[in-house]
């Protein structure tokens, strides 16, 4: 592995993690020395940060992104529309028996372990979690163009969104959705598993909704 692509590794988890929060300053140097690497080196990193949306320039410097509501809006739309279509996919590819039983057991390992991270309190892992539950049913749609779309989509979201797993009652909402998409994929029913997937993340923006839309800070 290159040294680039350690260092993009490691600055893109810290901005997942909320190591460095929407708004905040990249700057070459001190990254350089946090990363151990050269200031050509960050260089590069910041500037496939921004090709992918996840910096933006603010004229003087690159800031970690920071979507207004409407922006984290669209990401979230366009996210419900992809997953409701690998939803379906997958629910098609397990009716058509292109789908090992073992992968959907390790579907439900994954939801379970989310759901068990959440209620331990353990939200950092329990948004990771989550994440890797629905990046295996995309997984499972065999879809690999849209795949790689919602990826980056999952990126934006994660980095502008309030952790919406530690609102009051969330967190047994979405395992029980988890639930009800696994079943409908392990059915075979595409339709279903489209609407479930869909209703899912319309969920997600509605708790994400801040009180007032027109304010522009989502964190």
């Amino acid at each position: 592995m290159s040294v680039s692509t350690t260092a993009y590794d490691a600055l893109r988890a810290r901005l997942i993690s909320g190591g460095l929060p929407p708004g905040a300053r990249l700057a070459e140097v001190p990254l350089a020395a946090e990363l151990g690497v050269s200031r050509a080196t960050v260089r590069e990193v910041l500037r496939q940060l921004e090709s992918q949306g996840l910096a933006t320039s603010d004229g003087r410097s690159l800031r970690v992104s920071q979507l207004d509501w409407h922006e984290l809006r669209s990401a979230l739309l366009m996210r419900a529309a992809l997953e409701s279509m690998h939803a379906e996919l997958a629910a098609a590819r397990v009716r058509e028996g292109h789908v090992a039983p073992a992968a959907l057991r390790e579907l439900r390992e994954l939801a379970r372990r989310a759901e068990s991270f959440t209620e331990d309190g353990r939200y950092a892992d329990a948004v990771a979690g989550n994440r890797a539950f629905h990046e295996a049913v995309d997984a499972l749609a065999a879809s690999p163009i849209s795949e790689a779309a919602v990826h980056r989509l999952w990126d934006l979201i994660t980095i502008a969104m309030e952790r919406s797993l530690t609102l009051p009652g969330r967190g047994a909402a979405v395992a029980r959705e988890h639930r009800e998409l696994l079943d409908a994929i392990g059915a075979g029913d595409g339709e279903r598993a489209a609407e479930v997937a869909r209703r899912h993340v319309l969920r997600t923006l509605e708790a994400a909704r801040p009180e007032a839309p027109e304010q522009t800070q989502t964190r």
